[in-house]
């Protein structure tokens, strides 16, 4: 029976998100995919492993699904539906999960959060436009506006897994883009069509 890293990664998420990370074996992945540990061993060397590319399918998807972002009525709507995706699939992994993968990355760091060249490409494209349409106030460097965002989104999705049992992030994370980019008055509330 032929197996890919892909194929072991899915069960395994399915299992952590049915079970909790930490309720899960090795061996409990190998017997739902009906191979034996030196088989999946030779596809992944830990089950931290398993967990660190959560970000890089949403990505790797939002990126190839422009058709959302074509279709928007302005460039910091497109903002708002790439964050959304983010959000969206954050609360679908769970902060058990990206606990797991923050604690990864503490012990050594694995590049879960580094960021992805193709998002932020896109995201700088967006907010050049937002900025010449008097969509955003704020005229510091795109480059560095993105990296900002990008580091809110981050440590909002930290204290939502330290807190654990807390409503999700998404109208404190809204609430801050539209303060670091000054957004213009017209489209300070459309961030709640996304909550």
């Amino acid at each position: 029976m032929k197996i890919t890293k892909e194929e072991i990664s899915q069960t395994a998420v399915q299992l952590f998100l049915d079970k909790g990370y930490n309720n899960v074996t090795i061996q409990d992945i190998c017997n739902e995919l009906h191979i034996t540990k030196p088989t999946l061993y030779k596809y992944v060397n830990n089950k931290e492993e398993l967990i660190l590319d959560l970000y890089d399918s949403t990505i790797d998807h939002l990126v190839k699904d422009t058709y959302r972002l074509v279709d928007s009525d302005s460039h910091y709507q497109q903002l708002l539906i790439v964050f959304s995706t983010l959000i969206k699939d954050t609360k679908k992994y769970g902060y058990d999960l990206f606990s797991q993968m923050f604690i990864a990355n503490l012990k050594e760091n694995r590049h879960s959060f580094d960021m992805r060249d193709n998002l932020t490409k896109l995201c700088i494209i967006i907010i050049k436009k937002a900025q010449e349409q008097k969509e955003i106030h704020n005229l510091s460097n795109p480059e560095i506006l993105y990296q900002a965002l990008a580091h809110a989104f981050t440590g909002h999705e930290a204290l939502w897994c330290i807190k654990k049992d807390s409503p999700c992030f998404d109208e404190a994370f809204y609430l801050s883009m539209n303060a670091l980019l000054e957004v213009d008055s017209t489209y300070q509330d459309l961030y709640k069509e996304y909550l």
